[in-house]
């Protein structure tokens, strides 16, 4: 099986870095909108799963980062 040049792969971890980043910033913005107030019920149900999906998200950007570091290690 061909392996990746290291340089594709420090490419796709940057890129994996930068998805963090956005997607950990993403996170902080939805935390506070659902510790705020909320026009009903239905609302804040829709504002905690959206923060559950991008705290599936946030673990998955984790994971693939952790698989690129283990291969380029």
């Amino acid at each position: 099986m061909p392996t990746l040049p290291d340089a594709y792969l420090r490419d796709i971890l940057a890129q994996a870095e930068q998805d963090l980043a956005a997607a950990e910033l993403r996170r902080a913005q939805q935390a506070r909108i659902v510790a705020g107030p909320l026009d009903s019920p239905e609302t804040r149900a829709a504002a905690e799963l959206l923060l559950r999906e991008i705290d599936r998200t946030i673990a998955s950007i984790r994971a693939n980062r952790h698989l690129i570091q283990d291969i380029l290690a």
